[in-house]
């Protein structure tokens, strides 16, 4: 008698469990993603340039954009570090206009560690640079975190510069909601990513850097 009673009330409860579940909705739902409207407006130097530089066919910015199905605005300066991109966001036919678009790409990295700017020089010309951007409408600001280059004489090609210079990057961006670091170290083969002046993208490295920026504009586009 009690087994017969203990498995009447083991059925009773997965029917009140099946029935719960039918009643109620799950607590995760998919996200809803969106992409940008307008242009994709990216600031920075060479690697934006290609095919100029470095022989790729197209810069990653350009895929990025064809990806997303928007066009893509490159305003960059080959040899350019933050101090130049900053020019080019404050003043002439290159500035920013708020509401032009709804991202932003910027990348300026790996001159100012070539040219050994001053820490205080770089990071006070990237405030400036993000400060241009705090009028409504805010777009998102996606800042590429600088990778290692192979170039002998490049300072770039110490692992602890580039960690010392990112770590810096981060603590400016982290003043502004709307900037997000892309990171595409992860895979990053300068040996096989770079063109042979071990500096400039080739075809496979403005691909790589491409997919870290689709992820990084997917994940931004993405909403609970």
């Amino acid at each position: 008698m009690r087994v017969r009673a203990l498995a009447v009330t083991l059925a009773a409860t997965a029917t009140c469990l099946i029935a719960s579940s039918l009643t109620h909705a799950p607590a995760a739902r998919a996200k809803e993603c969106t992409r940008p409207r307008g242009p994709l407006v990216a600031y920075g130097h060479s690697y934006l340039n290609s095919p100029q530089i470095g022989g790729a066919t197209t810069s990653y910015a350009g895929l990025v954009a064809s990806a997303l199905q928007v066009r893509p605005v490159i305003r960059a300066v080959n040899g350019g570090t933050t101090v130049n991109v900053d020019k080019l966001v404050h003043s002439g036919p290159t500035r920013w206009v708020p509401g032009s678009a709804e991202m932003v790409v910027i990348d300026s990295a790996i001159n100012d560690i070539q040219d050994k700017l001053p820490a205080e020089r770089w990071t006070g010309a990237l405030r400036h640079t993000l400060s241009a951007f705090a009028t409504p409408p805010v777009p998102e600001i996606l800042l590429l975190k600088p990778l290692r280059v192979s170039a002998r004489n490049h300072p770039g090609r110490d692992p602890k510069v580039i960690a010392a210079y990112a770590a810096k990057q981060a603590a400016v961006a982290a003043e502004f909601s709307a900037v997000r670091i892309v990171d595409a170290s992860s895979g990053w083969d300068p040996e096989e990513h770079l063109s042979k002046d071990g500096i400039h993208p080739n075809d496979e490295g403005e691909k790589h850097i491409a997919r870290a920026l689709n992820r990084a504009v997917r994940d931004g586009g993405c909403r609970s």
